[in-house]
């Protein structure tokens, strides 16, 4: 099995190497825009949210390896701005006879350092078939919240701000195209499609609540399409 494994090893290198000597490596800067949206899963008895996309930036550098005249790994390393802006409202019944409901607004803004290992295969000359899965580190995470009214109406029922429960690691596949105008400068188009769990936004309580309604929590995952122009030196 180790001699299977070395061999195979070698003739992959072969391969690379042989392929490399033919079509050089080729460095390129990349920039684009991210048309970001979330999906959003409430908890069980919270209603779902009215959600709407956003425009982040998606920039940084890529590579391009050839592994023979079609096939090439492309990874790049990108700074990446996620997000989504969505809307709920919030009702709470007091054993009073009394409701307040507050309408709220929300925006998330998740950026990352983003990691592409993409495969491409050369349809033809001018279009690239690509795909391959994405991982992002988070550096940072903004998080708009308002509500109104802005208090309740009864003092020990106060209800706090939107809270924003950001995770580090996001991992996801990308499905896409390239079209290439000249052998150096193409247009990148892509979706991406998030499988992990990024963040949670929650509505908590300063004080134990006096309603049976269940407070809101949501669970999302990013999502966006993406379209960058690039250059190949």
């Amino acid at each position: 099995m180790k001699k299977i494994t070395l061999i195979l090893s070698l003739v992959l290198c072969t391969i690379a190497s042989n392929a490399q000597s033919l079509i050089p490596t080729k460095v390129g800067l990349k920039v684009g825009l991210n048309y970001a949206n979330l999906n959003i899963n409430p908890i069980e008895g919270v209603k779902p949210t009215d959600n709407s996309a956003q425009i982040g930036i998606a920039a940084g550098v890529c590579v391009h390896i050839a592994l023979s005249d079609k096939w090439f790994i492309n990874p790049e390393v990108l700074y990446s701005q996620k997000g989504a802006s969505f809307n709920y409202n919030f009702t709470d019944d007091y054993p009073v006879n009394q409701r307040d409901v507050y309408a709220t607004t929300n925006k998330v803004v998740l950026s990352y350092v983003e990691l592409n290992p993409t495969v491409s295969y050369k349809a033809s000359d001018k279009l690239a078939l690509n795909f391959g899965p994405s991982v992002s580190f988070l550096i940072g995470d903004e998080y708009t919240y308002t509500q109104d009214p802005e208090t309740a109406t009864i003092a020990t029922h106060g209800l706090t701000g939107g809270i924003l429960k950001a995770e580090s690691l996001d991992v996801g596949l990308n499905l896409g195209v390239s079209y290439f105008l000249t052998e150096q400068f193409f247009v990148d188009t892509r979706v991406y499609t998030g499988f992990m769990e990024v963040a949670t936004a929650t509505q908590s309580y300063e004080e134990i609540p006096l309603t049976a309604n269940p407070a809101p929590e949501y669970s999302l995952k990013n999502r966006a399409i993406v379209l960058s122009l690039a250059y190949l030196f």
